[in-house]
């Protein structure tokens, strides 16, 4: 008899992104508005850099820890825009975000370590934690507060285990931009346990409405490590390439661990990231200028059902749609929303149970295919519809 799997992976949750991920791969003329994934080219410049390069032979391995060039860029880029102080022994390469957050609990976590994470959180988070045998411990942020985290809440989830305090503003799902005083009370918390931060800033250059981007590196640098990623900045999602920013010890711990899982980024890759960083503002400008339209525009035109209601729009790429007023949970609306209309969103619950009662909607398609979903949102009609303005 085959052993089975890991008790981890033996009864898994139901992976709704995933599905729905599945779904609109699969299926034809649908408005997909559910994975993040920009519908925007990488700029031409930068893809004329990396086949360049490669024309001239960078197809090879980089040192384990990155390029060099790339990895100066990163710590310039740091320094520069957010008045950070990095050290080439503060940075390595990563393929994406979601392998820097991998490598940082990797280094962090020894068995029954508890990672405090905000929900609603993005999805992979969990799993992430639970792999290295650490615990997820859940704190719900609220709409009523504009999903900013509280600091009463963030303390009476500390324990004597607590290790780590994930932020991830601007945030996926919900769009919010943590206030500066928010990310003060996170450190001022972090101070008194001695905790560590994760700080995921994959969506750093797409905050709205007058709100700032707070780097939490500049508020705790010695206990901060962050996870980045240019996929979103650069509509770079196929190149697969982000970094970790560290405390020195914990990026020589994450090279350990890295050695046996990819070695390295690829180098082509590393050639993309570095010619973005150093053209950083001509050109995330403009796909900042088009997301803000689209979220905007997304929220004015939503907000006026009778069924639904937003947040203000803040940060990321995402809004997130209260429709309990529709008389439906998420997976519900979510299912007749794309029976209907065929409009495909994420179920709150995707992102845990704080994410009741919401979708989430991503802003990845141009405004033309945005007006025509608007239209689709318009034409559904609700049997047992409440009113919630």
């Amino acid at each position: 008899m085959v052993k089975p799997v890991a008790k981890l992976f033996r009864d898994p949750a139901k992976n709704i992104m995933a599905e729905i991920g599945k779904t609109a791969a699969l299926m034809k003329n649908v408005i997909d508005l559910s994975i993040g994934d920009p519908d925007m080219d990488t700029p031409r410049p930068i893809v004329n850099a990396t086949t360049q390069a490669m024309l001239e032979g960078n197809t090879h391995y980089t040192a384990s820890d990155g390029d060099p060039r790339y990895l100066q860029t990163i710590v310039n880029f740091h320094n520069q825009h957010f008045g950070s102080n990095y050290g080439l022994d503060n940075v390595r390469t990563t393929v994406g975000a979601s392998h820097a957050t991998d490598l940082a609990f990797g280094a962090l976590l020894d068995p029954e370590d508890e990672v405090i994470i905000f929900e609603p959180y993005f999805a992979p988070y969990k799993v992430q934690v639970e792999q290295f045998h650490g615990k997820p411990v859940f704190v719900t942020c609220k709409a009523e507060n504009n999903f900013q985290p509280q600091k009463e809440d963030i303390e009476a989830a500390i324990t004597p285990k607590t290790k780590v305090i994930l932020v991830n503003s601007p945030n996926n799902p919900t769009g919010a931009v943590y206030d500066q005083k928010v990310l003060q009370d996170i450190v001022t918390l972090a101070e008194k346990y001695d905790l560590y931060l994760i700080a995921d800033e994959v969506y750093w250059p797409y905050v709205f409405n007058e709100r700032t981007f707070i780097p939490l590196e500049n508020l705790a640098p010695k206990r901060t490590i962050v996870t980045g990623s240019l996929s979103k900045v650069f509509a770079m999602t196929g190149f697969r390439i982000g970094y970790m920013l560290a405390p020195k010890e914990l990026i020589t711990a994450a090279g350990l661990l890295n050695e046996g899982v990819t070695y390295t980024a690829p180098s082509m890759a590393q050639v993309a990231g570095t010619y973005g960083l150093q053209n950083v503002h001509e050109l995330a400008a403009p796909l900042q200028d088009e997301f803000g339209k689209r979220l905007i525009y997304l929220s004015k035109e939503l907000n006026k059902l009778s069924w639904a209601k937003t947040i203000p729009v803040a940060g990321s790429i995402y809004l997130f749609l209260d429709i309990t007023g529709s008389g439906m949970d998420d997976i519900e609306f979510s299912d007749y929303l794309f029976e209907q209309a065929g409009i495909l969103v994420i179920p709150g619950q995707a992102f845990g149970q704080g994410g009741r009662g919401f979708v989430r909607i991503a802003a990845t398609q141009n405004m033309e295919t945005l007006k025509k979903a608007v239209v689709g949102f318009n034409a559904l009609s609700f049997a047992d519809q409440q009113t919630v303005k």
